[in-house]
Order: C-alpha cells, then sequence, then structure tokens
C-alpha cells in the first residue's frame, strides 16, 4: 500500500495534467481513505483471494499516458454472432474512439471518461466516486481508492431521460504487456429516467512476449464501475472475463437503482488466473426488480472470489441472486453474499442461491450466504450447496452409449443453463452456450469468439 502512497506524492502533478478536474478533485479523499483503510481483509473475509497480496508486487503503471502501438486493426475481434454492438476498445487504460459514436441518438455520450468529465463536469461531479467512496458490506474502500487515486480516465455512458438504445454497447478491455503491469479502469453509467441501454465488458490479455520462450508479464486489472440506473430505467450490465493464468482482476461494481427500475446484472468467468469480484447494490426505491447472477468455471491452481450485497432500503421490492461454480483441479472458489432487508422495506421477495461442483478431492469452494431482515410481511430465502457430479446420473449415461467424458460435459452444461437462461439479450445468450460447451470440452474458446488478428 505505502509504495502507491509514495508514487501518488511523487508524481501527483504528472497524474492529475492527465486527468480532468472533476477526477482530480477526488484524489485528496482518496489518499486519506488508503492511508485509514489499507488494502487488507476484512474480519469476515474467509475467501482465497486477497487484495493486498494481489497488490504487493511492484507494478509498472502507465501515468505518463504513453499512447500503446495499437489500433483497431491490429487488435483481434470480439465480436458476438448476430448481435450487433457499438465497440469500444480500452487497451490497458487508453480508449480508442468507436466509429460509431457519432450515431447515437441526441444528448447521449459513450466514451472516454476525462472527455466526459470535462464535457459535463457538473453532471460528472454529482456522479463520479459517489458510490465507490461509500463504507459498504462486502467491497473494500481500500481498493476503490487507490483506483481514484490513480485513475486519469476509462469509459463512460450518460443516457438521457426517456432515450431507449437497443443497439449494445461493448466494452472491450484488453492488458497487453511484456512486463507486470497494472491497469487502473474506471467506468461510469448513468441512465435517466426512463432510459434503456445494454452493457456488454469483456475482459480479455494478449499473451506478449518479447522473445519466444520468456516468461509472461503479472498483469492486473484494477477496476472500479459505477452504475446509476434512473426512475423507471431498465440496464443489461454483463461482463465476461477471460486471462490467462498470471493474470489478476480486482473487480468492484457498484449500483444504485432508483423506484422502478429494472436491472441484470451479470459476470462471467469462464477463465481466469485470480480474480477478485466484489458487487453492492442498492435498492433505492420502492418496486424495484434487480437480478445479480454469474458463473465461475476455473481449473489448474486458478482461483476466483465473488463477494456481493443487495441493500433492500424500500417497500415491494425483487430480488433474485444465483452463482454457480464449477471447479476442476486444485482451483479454489469462494462466494459471499449477503441480502439486507432494512426496517421498513415491508413486501420484499428477495432470493440468494449459490451451487458448486468440486470434480476433484483437491478442488474447494467457499460459501457463505447471508441474510438479515428487519421488516416483517417479506418472501426471502438464501442457501448454498457443495457436491459432486450425479454419479447415478452419470452411470445412465454411459449405459445409453454416450461416453463418460461425453455425459460428464453434458452434465456440467445442464448445471449452467439457468445462469445462462437469465441473460435478456438473446445473441449473447447463445454465444456463451457455446463457449461454455466450448470449455467444458477443455477447449481454448474466448469469449465473444476473439480471434488473434496482429
Amino acid at each position: 500500500m505505502q509504495q502507491y502512497l509514495d508514487l501518488y506524492n511523487e508524481c501527483r502533478d504528472l497524474i492529475d495534467k492527465n486527468g480532468a478536474p472533476v477526477l482530480n478533485a477526488q484524489r485528496p479523499w482518496a489518499a486519506e481513505t488508503l492511508k485509514r483503510e489499507g488494502l487488507a481483509k476484512r474480519a469476515k473475509d474467509f475467501t482465497s483471494t486477497d487484495a493486498e497480496t494481489m497488490l504487493s508486487s511492484d507494478y509498472a503503471i502507465n501515468l505518463a499516458r504513453h499512447e500503446v502501438p495499437v489500433t483497431r486493426a491490429n487488435l483481434f475481434t470480439c465480436s458476438v454472432p448476430e448481435l450487433s454492438t457499438q465497440v469500444w476498445y480500452l487497451v490497458n487504460e487508453q480508449l480508442l474512439p468507436c466509429p460509431d459514436d457519432d450515431r447515437l441518438p441526441e444528448g447521449v455520450f459513450a466514451g472516454s471518461l476525462r472527455e466526459f468529465a470535462e464535457k459535463y463536469p457538473d453532471l460528472a461531479g454529482r456522479h463520479y466516486n459517489k458510490l465507490a467512496s461509500q463504507d459498504v458490506p462486502q467491497c473494500q474502500l481500500g481498493v476503490s481508492a487507490l483506483n481514484t487515486l490513480l485513475c486519469q480516465d476509462g469509459f463512460a455512458l450518460y443516457v438521457p431521460d426517456g432515450v431507449q438504445i437497443e443497439k449494445p454497447f461493448q466494452l472491450i478491455s484488453l492488458l497487453r504487456s511484456v512486463e507486470d503491469f497494472m491497469a487502473c479502469q474506471r467506468i461510469l453509467i448513468i441512465l435517466g429516467e426512463g432510459a434503456k441501454a445494454n452493457v456488454l465488458v469483456c475482459d480479455h490479455d494478449n499473451e506478449l512476449r518479447l522473445h519466444e520462450g520468456d516468461p509472461l508479464g503479472s498483469l492486473l486489472s484494477l477496476q472500479v464501475a459505477e452504475i446509476y440506473v434512473g426512475r423507471n430505467a431498465q440496464f443489461d450490465y454483463y461482463c465476461l472475463e477471460e486471462h490467462h493464468d498470471n493474470s489478476q482482476r480486482l473487480s468492484q461494481i457498484y449500483v444504485s437503482q432508483a423506484e422502478g427500475s429494472n436491472a441484470a446484472i451479470g459476470q462471467f468467468s469462464l477463465t481466469a488466473g485470480t480474480t477478485r469480484n466484489h458487487a453492492h447494490i442498492a435498492l433505492d426505491g420502492e418496486h424495484i426488480d434487480t437480478q445479480l447472477f454469474g458463473m465461475v468455471i476455473a481449473d489448474r491452481k486458478q482461483k476466483v472470489d465473488n463477494l456481493t450485497f443487495i441493500d433492500h432500503r424500500h417497500p415491494s421490492c425483487t430480488s433474485n441472486e444465483l452463482f454457480k461454480y464449477v471447479l476442476d483441479d486444485e482451483a479454489q472458489g469462494g462466494f459471499l453474499g449477503k441480502i439486507l432487508v432494512r426496517e421498513g422495506a415491508v413486501g420484499t421477495d428477495a432470493h440468494q442461491t449459490d451451487r458448486n461442483l468440486c470434480l476433484t478431492p483437491k478442488a474447494h469452494i467457499l460459501a457463505r450466504p447471508e441474510l438479515e431482515i428487519y421488516a416483517d410481511d417479506v418472501k426471502c430465502s438464501h442457501g448454498a450447496t457443495v457436491g459432486q457430479l450425479d454419479a447415478s446420473a452419470l452411470f445412465y449415461m454411459r449405459t445409453r452409449g454416450i461416453p463418460e467424458e461425453e455425459a460428464r460435459m453434458l452434465l456440467m452444461f445442464a448445471f449452467m443453463s439457468d445462469v445462462i437462461d437469465k441473460i435478456r439479450i438473446l445473441p449473447l445468450q447463445d454465444r456463451l452456450r457455446h463457449l461454455v460447451e466450448k470449455r467444458f470440452r477443455g477447449e481454448l474458446g474466448t469469449a465473444a469468439s476473439c480471434q488473434n488478428c496482429g
């Protein structure tokens, strides 16, 4: 932790120069918070990952904003068949422009966070770092503070009142480096009253080497997303992660939903090195519907944790949470989920489910669902299970002539099907089914049919 504070003190002028006034105004708070809070685990955090350990390496950080020598043409494509998206590339911390951004409806902004903060300082100032600066359960304030301290740009989306956009926005976040490198990535999304939008984030890394046979550098994505869903607005946010074993990901998502809004938040870890995902969703009004779901497929010595918190603050709201893990070899997973029903939140309908498969004796999952209720007249449930593939089902399929490996794959795929069914963009739903099948077959399928074009 101290090395980051020292870096900030030494390079403050350079960091501010490449930021925007709205972003720079939050850095003193971030420095003081990081100094006070640190990066250590909380006492009740018994998951397999630790932010302080993940951030202990001496990572290179591009504070001088040197341009990454890439163009859209020499990256890789990340298209989902039959799904037309507006695509932005975030390479480390450099946002490449979208050729279609001039076709957006009037009043809509999509692009550079720094540009958004300079163009709309009042709007950005009312929203930037307002959710991430809250000390809330399941999210580490020190991690958000570190991102705020060093962040100079990112991706911003603003959809004004009443504007409904059917074509999804796709942000392809790509880490590229031949040395140990950390990218501080920030996402700010604001939907006005009655607005509608969908965002798909694809997190990848490129395995770059200076010379054939050189070891891969360690890459870390430090990502914070703040999402505001306005009154009666609808928003879908899906994140597909695919990183190599040397990569690490620290992600914190903060969501605030206003009265009558509807949101679906999905997190899919298809391959990972070490990943720690946090999600905090605040239901800041009545008659809100929230869907939070995710899947983890991990093998070898990969580690993936999901820490979630859904805060029911008002009456007559609904939330459904579903997470599933399939762990093979010596993989480790963690699920720490909590639903809070506050006093006065009558009529709450909240359900949380965590299901896990450990395919070997060395694969481990740490699961703890929590439900805290301070209101009457509610319907709430929570639970977690850990098991292995159904031996009787496997035997039945083999007696019908299905080879064992194929039978195992089919059972694992069926196990994940209800998570995939929650995706509300049907072409993406179909594509994820294909990717999950390839993953279970041991093929190196990448999210959204990525192909290296460089």
